[in-house]
C-alpha cells in the first residue's frame, strides 16, 4: 500500500539526504550533454553502493527488469533480484502506480526523490527514501534507471 504525501517527488529536499545529494551530483555531472548510460560505482560515494539497483526497460514486455540488485535490494527479497520484473517487488494492487510514476519520471528525464513505504508481495515491509535517477542505452531513449535507496532511511518509517 501506498499513502498520500510520500509519493510526490521531494528533490527540493535532496540536502537533507547527504548521500543521495551526492549520487545526485555524480548523476548531474555525467548527463552535462546527454543522459547517462549508468553510473559509474567508483564515483559514487561507497557508502552509497549497498543501496544502488540498476533497472532497462524490456522491449517486448515494456516491464522494468532488475539488472543490477544493490545489497539492500536483494536482502530486504532475500534472494538475487536481477532479472526480476516489477510485478516481484510490488502488491498487484500497487503494481500500475508504481509503473506510472516510473514512467512519469522516466518521460520528464529528471531526477525523484520519494519517500516509499509498502508491502511487497511477500508480506515483507519496505520503508525508504529513494532517488531514481533516468539513464539511456543511447544518451536519448530514456530506457535505464538506477534507484539509489538511503541506507540511512532504510528500514525506518519516512512517511510524513
Amino acid at each position: 500500500f501506498f499513502a498520500g504525501p510520500k509519493d510526490q517527488n521531494r528533490l527540493e529536499e535532496i540536502a537533507d539526504y547527504p548521500l543521495l545529494a551526492e549520487c545526485l551530483k555524480v548523476w548531474r555531472k555525467a548527463s552535462t550533454e546527454r543522459l547517462p548510460e549508468t553510473l559509474d560505482p567508483l564515483a559514487l560515494p561507497v557508502s552509497a553502493i549497498k543501496g544502488v539497483s540498476l533497472f532497462h526497460r524490456e522491449p517486448q514486455t515494456g516491464d522494468w527488469i532488475v539488472s543490477l540488485g544493490g545489497a539492500l535490494l536483494t536482502q530486504g527479497h532475500g534472494r538475487e533480484m536481477r532479472g526480476t520484473g516489477l510485478a516481484e517487488g510490488f502488491a498487484t494492487e500497487d503494481l500500475e502506480k508504481v509503473r506510472q510514476g516510473i514512467e512519469r519520471t522516466m518521460a520528464r528525464g529528471e531526477p525523484e526523490l520519494m519517500r516509499r513505504e509498502f508491502q511487497d508481495p511477500q508480506g515483507h515491509m519496505w520503508s525508504f527514501v529513494r532517488l531514481l535517477l533516468p539513464l539511456s542505452s543511447d544518451g536519448v531513449e530514456r530506457d535505464r534507471y538506477a534507484m539509489i535507496i538511503d541506507p540511512e532511511t532504510y528500514g525506518r518509517p519516512v512517511i510524513g
